[in-house]
C-alpha cells in the first residue's frame, strides 16, 4: 500500500474508503468510466483510500496514475488459477461464485489495515462483490453502487446457454439475488443506474433505501462531427470479452447484417473493442464484417460511421456505448431494453427493434435516408446533452455519501 497524497485539513472533507472490483483506470469501458468518474470527482474535496483489483495485466502500467487522486492506493492481482479453485470449492456452499474472483485475501488485509489506522467516515463500494470486504466492519457507514441488478443478468445468460453453463448461470443468478438483497438491507443506501433496475430491487427489498444515479457522457466538440456520413458503415464499440457484447455482435453480424445487405449490398459492420473472443474474431470472415480489436482512439471510427448498430439482448442499465454514439450524432439502432433505460423516444432519438428482421429494417431506414439520419443524430445529441451530464451524477453521489456519513456522526 502506497501513501500518495497529503491529507486535506478542510472541515467538510470526508475520508472515504473506495472499494472497486477492478482498477478504475484507464476509463476506457463502461464500468471503469463510471467508477473513475466517482474517483476523480470525490478526490477534488475528499481523501480517498482506494482498494481495487487488477484483472488485466495490461492495466498494470496505469496503476501509478491513481496516485494523484488518492491518499492511499492498494492494488491486488486477481490470480485466475487460485480464484478458479476457490470457485470450485464454493459450488457446495451458498455464496455467489463471483466472490471467488473478487474477494481476495490480500485486499481484505488492506481494508482491515486502513480501517484500523484511519478514521474513515464512509465506504463506497462499486459492484456488489466488493460488499464482502466490509462484513467485519458492520458499524461503518456504507453506500453500494450496484450499478445493475447482476442477478437478473445471470438469469438471462442461463437462457442462452446449454447444459452445464445453463445450470451454473442459473445457480449464480439465484445466489447473487439473495446476496443483493442482503446488501440492500445492510447498507445505508444502494445505488442503481436506472429506474427500471431500482424498481426491480425495491420490489424484492421494499424496506431498503435504493437510489438512482445515472451515467453521463462527455460531448465531443462539434468540430469533430462530420457534416456528411455517406458510407453505409455500422459501428459497435465495447469490451469484446463481455458476454452481452459478444452476444450482440454475433447476432448483428450473423443475423442482422445479411438482411441489411440484401437491400444495401455495400453495408458493413465494424466491431471495435479489446480482447475479442474467438467467436468475435471469427466474425471477421463474414462478408461485410470487420473486427478491429483494441484501437488507440475511438474518434476515427465514430467519425467514419453512419450509424451505430447496438443489438443488446442481455445487457441492462444505461449503456455508455449508446450515449457515446448519440453524443457523436450517430443514429442508434438498438433493442427495447436499452430504450426503456434511457427514456428516449423511438423514431426521434434512436431506432428500436426486437427481432433480426425489425432491427435490419430500422438500420436500412437510417442508412437509406441521410437527411432523416442526420436529423435523428442531432436530436440524439441534444437529448443526451440535456439528460446525461456527468457533473450532476457526480454531485448526487457526493451528497449521498455526505448524508450517510453525517447520519452516522449524529447517531
Amino acid at each position: 500500500m502506497r501513501t500518495v497524497r497529503t491529507p486535506s485539513t478542510a472541515s467538510n472533507t470526508m475520508r472515504i474508503l473506495y472499494l472497486v472490483h477492478r482498477i478504475p483506470y484507464p476509463p476506457d469501458k463502461g464500468d471503469k468510466i463510471r467508477s473513475f468518474r466517482w474517483l476523480s470527482h470525490l478526490a477534488e474535496n475528499h481523501e480517498i483510500h482506494l482498494v481495487t483489483l487488477l484483472d488485466d495485466e495490461g492495466d498494470r502500467p496505469h496503476v501509478a496514475a491513481l496516485d494523484q487522486y488518492c491518499r492511499s492506493v492498494h492494488v491486488a492481482a486477481m490470480p485466475r488459477l487460485a480464484s478458479g479453485l476457490s470457485a470450485a470449492r464454493r459450488l457446495l456452499g451458498s455464496d455467489p461464485l463471483s466472490l471467488a474472483w473478487f474477494h481476495q485475501a490480500e485486499s481484505q488485509r488492506a481494508v482491515d489495515a486502513i480501517l484500523a489506522k484511519e478514521d474513515v467516515d464512509v465506504a463506497l463500494c462499486f459492484s456488489s462483490t466488493t460488499a464482502e470486504y466490509l462484513k467485519r466492519h458492520p458499524s461503518l457507514p456504507r453506500v453500494m453502487d450496484m450499478v445493475d441488478v447482476d442477478s437478473s443478468k445471470f438469469a438471462s445468460y442461463s437462457e442462452r446457454e446449454r447444459l452445464l453453463r445453463r445450470r451454473l448461470y442459473a445457480m449464480e443468478g439465484k445466489r447473487l439475488a439473495a446476496y443483493e438483497e442482503d446488501i440492500a438491507r445492510d447498507f445505508d443506501a444502494t445505488v442503481l443506474c436506472t429506474e427500471p433496475e431500482a424498481a426491480m430491487l425495491r420490489a424484492r427489498v421494499p424496506e431498503a433505501r435504493i437510489d438512482v444515479i445515472g451515467n453521463g457522457v462527455d460531448l465531443p466538440p462539434s468540430s469533430l462531427i462530420p457534416e456528411d456520413r455517406p458510407e453505409p458503415r455500422l459501428l459497435f464499440i465495447g469490451a469484446m470479452d463481455y458476454l452481452p457484447n459478444v452476444d450482440a455482435v454475433v447476432f448483428g453480424a450473423k443475423e442482422i447484417l445479411p438482411r441489411i445487405r440484401e437491400v444495401i449490398p455495400e453495408a458493413s459492420f465494424h466491431i471495435v473493442g479489446r480482447n475479442p473472443t474467438r467467436d468475435v474474431v471469427e466474425l471477421g470472415g463474414l462478408p461485410g464484417v470487420e473486427v478491429h480489436g483494441a484501437v488507440d482512439s475511438l474518434e476515427p471510427h465514430l467519425a467514419k460511421a453512419s450509424a451505430a448498430l447496438i443489438p443488446l439482448r442481455i445487457a441492462r442499465g444505461i449503456q455508455n456505448k449508446v450515449l457515446e454514439a448519440m453524443s457523436w450524432e450517430l443514429p442508434v439502432v438498438t433493442t427495447p431494453k436499452i430504450l426503456s433505460s434511457l427514456g428516449a423516444e423511438s423514431g426521434k432519438h434512436l431506432e428500436v427493434g426486437e427481432s433480426a428482421d425489425a432491427l435490419a429494417r430500422a438500420a436500412i431506414k437510417v442508412l437509406g435516408d441521410r437527411g432523416a439520419a442526420r436529423a435523428m443524430g442531432e436530436a440524439a445529441r441534444r437529448f443526451v446533452a440535456d439528460r446525461f451530464e456527468w457533473r450532476s451524477c457526480e454531485t448526487a453521489m457526493e451528497r449521498l455519501l455526505e448524508e450517510c456519513a453525517a447520519a452516522e456522526a449524529c447517531s
